[in-house]
C-alpha cells in the first residue's frame, strides 16, 4: 500500500485517463447530486421543526458523502479517497446500528448496536482503502461495498418482517442501492464499450436511494430507528 497521500491515482475509474483536476467530469459533477438532495432535505426538516439529532446527523453525513466523493473524483489522491470513504461508512454504520437498536424482532442493547456499527465502519474503511480495491478489480472495486449491501438488505428485510410503515420507501432505497452496485461494478468491464464509464450512474442511483431514505426518515420520524425527539427510538420493554 502506498504511503504517498498526494500522488495522483489514475487507474480507479474508466472516465479518468490522467491526473487532471477535471479528469472525471461526469463522476465529479454527479457527486454533487447527493449534496443537493441532502441540503434540500435538511432545509425542509428545519422549516418543519423536525430536527431530531439522529436525522440531522444522517443528513450531515449525506452532505459529507457528496463532498468527499467530489474531492475524490477531482483531486484523485490517497487523502481524497479517505475523505470519500469515511462519511460513507459513517452513514452505513450509524443507520445500521440505529435500525437494529430499535428493532422489535431482534432487540439489542446500545453496546451491541455500537459494536455492530464499529465493526461495519472499520471493516468498510479497511476494504475501501486497501490497495486492491483502490486500483480496481474485475468488478471495479465494488467488493469493498459488500458490507454496505449486506446492511441495507438486512435492515430492509427487518422492516419488512415488522410490517413497518416506511417499508415501501426503504424497500425502494434498497432496490436503488442494489442497482447502483451493478452500475459501479460495470464501470471498468464496460470501459471499451462505454468510454465515459458507468460510475456516474452509481452516483445518480445512490442519490435517488438517499432521497427515498431521507424521505422515510422525515415522514416517519418517530417510528423508524430515528426518533423525533431523541434521535434514536426508545428500546422496547425488557431490553
Amino acid at each position: 500500500m502506498t504511503d504517498n497521500w498526494t500522488a495522483p491515482i489514475t487507474g480507479a475509474y474508466c472516465e479518468r485517463t490522467g491526473p487532471e483536476f477535471w479528469g472525471e467530469p461526469l463522476n465529479s459533477a454527479s457527486s454533487l447530486l447527493v449534496v443537493i438532495v441532502s441540503i434540500t432535505a435538511l432545509v425542509y426538516v428545519l422549516r418543519k421543526r423536525r430536527v431530531a439529532p439522529g436525522i440531522l446527523a444522517l443528513m450531515a453525513m449525506a452532505v459529507a458523502i457528496g463532498i468527499g466523493s467530489f474531492l475524490w473524483h477531482t483531486f484523485a489522491t490517497r487523502w481524497a479517497e479517505l475523505a470519500d470513504v469515511l462519511p460513507i461508512w459513517g452513514f452505513v454504520a450509524v443507520y445500521g446500528s440505529a435500525m437494529i437498536f430499535s428493532s422489535v424482532r431482534a432487540p439489542v442493547g446500545p453496546i451491541v448496536a455500537l459494536a455492530f456499527g464499529a465493526v461495519v465502519f472499520l471493516t468498510g474503511v479497511a476494504l475501501s482503502m486497501s490497495e486492491t480495491h483502490m486500483l480496481g478489480d474485475t468488478v471495479s472495486g465494488s467488493t469493498q461495498y459488500l458490507p454496505a449491501l449486506f446492511v441495507v438488505i438486512a435492515t430492509g428485510r427487518l422492516l419488512w418482517r415488522e410490517r413497518h410503515p416506511s417499508i415501501r420507501l426503504i424497500g425502494l432505497s434498497v432496490a436503488l442501492f442494489c442497482l447502483s452496485f451493478v452500475f459501479r461494478s460495470l464501470d471498468m468491464p464496460l470501459c471499451d464499450v462505454v468510454p465515459m464509464g458507468t460510475h456516474f450512474l452509481w452516483h445518480v442511483t445512490n442519490c435517488l436511494a438517499f432521497a427515498a431514505l431521507l424521505t422515510a426518515l422525515v415522514r416517519y420520524p418517530g417510528s423508524t430507528a430515528i426518533d423525533h425527539d431523541t434521535g434514536l427510538e426508545a428500546p422496547s420493554e425488557g431490553r
